[in-house]
């Protein structure tokens, strides 16, 4: 039987061994396990780190950071770049700590606030910087920070960064950096633009993997809920309103589809907000600020929007629809289920989708149940939970309103106690049940089609996207080409990372059909189910 390795049997400071039992971590996870023997030892050393987010990254980069830093030389020694602001924050705060007691100093460098602190705090001198890629390109480019002396680059959450147009920002860096310097890359994938940082940036890097059965939480209870296109909102709703303290995350493919489910939920009387790739610095700060603060329960996100995010007490993860890489799945739903606290993922499929579903539980070696859409009495008996508790509450309640509209009091004084009670049930029912959708969604699991057939038109999703070389221009041109369907016909043509989609009449169905047939940009496209 393997014995179970602890901090302690590292060549570990003394002070970050301390510092850790402190804060109750004695057992290092498998990512640190691994990369610690490698990360310690002193010299030219590349390094590969593949791990998802929650594994313990932080530490198993931080730990070896912090000891090759020479403690005497107070210029940048070290370099992490994160994908997003809240990334680096939270790196910044893993480490602070174990830094603070070796008088080792860090600062974190970021866009969307003012650069004079930043620059500053550089030209006081700090051993280690963590910062956002714009950013240490915007000091690098004013030589306010300088690279001259830094010996380890920390590349973390490369494919996030890579997703999110930062391939330009990576490749600057690194010109600016000494051509012996350390690159430690941490990705949840290997992706090309990962491979072609290695062959263009690293020497012979050293590789560990962290095994992918591990990586999804034993307090989040995972299910899938059968729901065709046009049911899929309507789904949604019935999930929020029958979890009374719903506080949450619902992922979607795309920037216009979170800002169209944001508007319609706020329609309905829900707290909700959107965050996606389009949003500048300042309001996606104070959208994340308001949601931990819990000024609004609902964030609807997209998967690079929300990178990098942590908010305690996530009680759901929704997902719009199946993510487009199994990573991404495991990405979204740990974000509940954490420090001990019992969360709900709930991915919504058509009904011919079940198969990946099994596929990503035998992956993940996880139980993922069928759960099927809240019926109308469970929302209704919820709704009417609320109301009582509304009443309760205004009866304790005290306050001057009855003084304030003592007219009005009067007039409801001179009412017999069956108008009364008649009022009060319908503004009850103005307040909490108006917005209730009683109406039956009748569809088979076994049979339904999911190709969703709305006011005449039907969306169809191809096996192409933008990973592709694929545009919206490209897919217009080739539904066009033979002139059997006109441009003004397609209502809507959307291209996401691996899969397209477009909305089309439904007559047009067997003719773009027959496309699957002709070859598209070298390859032949495919419906997908």
């Amino acid at each position: 039987m393997k014995q179970t390795k602890q901090f302690r049997d590292f060549s570990l400071n003394s002070h970050i061994i301390t510092t850790l039992e402190k804060m109750g971590i004695h057992t290092p996870t498998e990512i640190q396990e691994k990369s610690l023997p490698i990360l310690m030892v002193p010299g030219k050393n590349d390094f590969h780190g593949q791990a998802q987010t929650g594994t313990g990254k932080t530490l198993a980069f931080g730990i070896p950071l912090l000891h090759h830093i020479d403690l005497k030389n107070k210029e940048t020694q070290s370099l992490i770049v994160a994908p997003t602001r809240e990334l680096a924050l939270q790196i910044y705060e893993s480490l602070e700590k174990l830094a603070r007691g070796m008088s080792i100093s860090i600062t974190t460098i970021y866009g969307g606030v003012s650069f004079e602190p930043q620059r500053n705090q550089l030209k006081k001198g700090t051993q280690i910087v963590v910062g956002t890629p714009g950013r240490i390109n915007d000091h690098l480019r004013r030589k306010t920070l300088s690279l001259r002396n830094v010996h380890t680059i920390v590349l973390d959450e490369a494919d996030i960064m890579l997703d999110m147009g930062f391939k330009e920002e990576i490749d600057e860096i690194l010109t600016f950096s000494q051509p012996d310097r350390n690159i430690w890359l941490f990705s949840a994938t290997i992706k090309g633009g990962i491979k072609e940082i290695q062959k263009n940036h690293m020497r012979n890097p050293s590789s560990v993997r962290v095994s992918q059965e591990q990586v999804t939480s034993s307090t989040t209870q995972q299910y899938f809920c059968i729901a065709p296109t046009q049911y899929r909102f309507e789904a949604l709703c019935r999930f929020i309103a029958s979890e009374p303290d719903f506080y949450g995350f619902v992922f979607c493919q795309t920037k216009i589809q979170t800002s169209e489910i944001a508007e319609k939920l706020a329609a309905k009387g829900h707290s909700v907000n959107a965050l996606h790739g389009d949003m500048s610095q300042v309001n996606r700060n104070r959208v994340i600020t308001d949601f931990r603060k819990k000024k609004f329960s609902i964030l609807i996100a997209t998967d690079v929007a929300a990178r990098g995010i942590d908010v305690s007490d996530i009680t759901h993860v929704i997902n719009y629809q199946i993510p487009e890489d199994r990573e991404s799945y495991v990405h979204r739903i740990g974000r509940t289920g954490r420090a001990g606290k019992e969360g709900v993922s709930i991915t919504f499929i058509h009904p011919r989708e079940q198969r990946y579903i099994r596929e990503l539980a035998a992956k993940f070696k996880s139980t993922i149940k069928e759960l099927p859409i809240p019926s109308v009495e469970c929302i209704m008996g919820q709704q009417e939970k609320k109301a009582l508790a509304y009443v309760a509450a205004k009866i304790e309640s005290t306050t001057s309103s009855k003084k304030q509209l003592s007219n009005l009091y009067e007039s409801i004084q001179q009412l017999s106690d069956e108008q009364r009670n008649t009022l009060l049930i319908e503004l009850l029912h103005e307040k909490f049940f108006n917005q209730v959708n009683t109406d039956t969604l009748t569809f088979s699991n076994k049979t339904e089609n999911n190709r969703s057939s709305e006011q005449g038109f039907i969306e169809l999703c191809i096996n192409i996207g933008m990973q592709d070389g694929v545009t919206r221009n490209d897919i217009l041109h080739h539904l066009t080409i033979d002139e059997k369907i006109v441009k003004k016909q397609i209502a809507k043509v959307r291209v996401i990372q691996k899969r397209s989609f477009i909305l089309i009449p439904q007559k047009a169905q067997g003719l773009v059909a027959q496309l699957e047939q002709k070859q598209f940009k070298g390859r032949r496209w495919r419906l997908v189910n």
